[in-house]
């Protein structure tokens, strides 16, 4: 198994550095996909970017687990340019996505920081592929939360923002948390959509308790705001335990309120490989379809936002989803909610 592992890891790299120097022009890439004569120009709503020297110490060493010893030393120059302008749109052209949704992160306890200026910096010259979600800190609320929204406000009309980003099992936010409703006010008063973490997570110091995490927490708020357009993200994945916990929440909100949207990123990976029909073919047999909004929670590393969604694409197809339903999660929903 240790072989494999590095033989596996070392191909990884290998196939990181060639891809470096042999990418093809944007002329020259094939972006999206033609099912039943329906051509789909794919949308990935959910990408990250970000430094190594932004993460958390330990977030980066579970990170640093996937990697065999011997090659751990190029885990802070492969994450690095992975997350940066280059690297992201290297591994949008790899999977044939022409665009996508990158997000701000400040997430100081678990994972990192990617602050909202950071992000700017990554997406500004290629406004035609590169749409900004932008964030807010919270972890010092009661005492600088009217500043907080009064930047986010700044930065959602300074940068010209698509959306914002929250994850509260990630910022310590309870989703029943009233002291958080102007994140939302702002939302709907400047229309833009919010894509919230919903679900558990197993990176450090993530809070696993279901008020973080289930978000039939969040339906008040919900309600208050209906003309606020909540995305939940991960599809109340619970991805410590690999199960789909708290998708029946997302589903109901879904069904309740024209203002609820559901996304599967990481539900294409190899660890949700098992969950990933049930997932879909519930979806279709609610009748949801319309509002799944695709996304892959990438890079990660390389290769990972392509075979996240070639094993979507597959297991939609595995699912009998038509070409204009698998169109309507790949692009329009995401076109629809943003006016594209």
């Amino acid at each position: 198994m240790k072989k494999f592992l590095v033989r596996s890891f070392v191909l990884i790299v290998l196939g990181a550095l060639a891809y470096n120097y042999l990418i093809k022009g944007e002329s020259e890439i094939e972006y999206g996909i033609t099912v039943d004569g329906v051509e789909i120009d794919i949308i990935d709503m959910h990408l990250h970017t970000g430094t190594w020297e932004a993460l958390t110490e330990p977030y980066k060493e579970r990170y640093s687990e996937r990697v065999p010893k011997p090659f751990r030393f190029l885990i802070a120059n492969l994450l690095g340019n992975g997350l940066k302008t280059e690297g992201i749109l290297k591994q949008m052209d790899n999977a044939g996505i022409q665009r996508a949704g990158v997000f701000a992160v400040y997430s100081p306890d678990t994972t990192g920081i990617a602050s909202n200026e950071f992000l700017y910096e990554q997406i500004k010259d290629r406004p035609d592929r590169m749409f900004g979600f932008y964030s807010i800190r919270t972890d010092h609320w009661n005492l600088n939360g009217k500043e907080e929204l009064s930047k986010l406000e700044q930065d959602l009309l300074k940068y010209n923002a698509t959306g914002i980003k929250l994850a509260h099992a990630h910022q310590q936010m309870r989703l029943d948390d009233e002291r958080f409703d102007g994140i939302y006010e702002i939302a709907q008063r400047l229309e833009k959509p919010l894509y919230i973490h919903t679900g558990t997570s197993p990176n450090p110091y993530t809070r696993m308790e279901p008020p973080y995490v289930d978000p039939l927490y969040l339906e008040a708020s919900i309600k208050k705001y209906p003309n606020a357009k909540f995305i939940l993200g991960h599809s109340g994945y619970d991805s410590y335990r690999v199960k789909l916990t708290y998708l029946d929440s997302c589903i109901t909100l879904a069904k309740k309120y024209d203002n609820v949207f559901i996304e599967p990123g990481a539900l294409g990976s190899r660890k949700a490989s098992e969950i990933l029909l049930d997932y879909l073919r519930i979806m279709k047999e609610e009748d949801l379809i319309d509002r799944v909004i695709y996304g892959s929670d990438g890079p990660q590393f390389p290769g990972y936002t392509s075979s996240h969604l070639e094993n979507t694409i597959a297991a939609m197809e595995s699912t009998g989803y038509s070409g204009e339903e698998m169109k309507a999660v790949l692009q329009t929903n995401f076109e629809n909610l943003f006016g594209l």
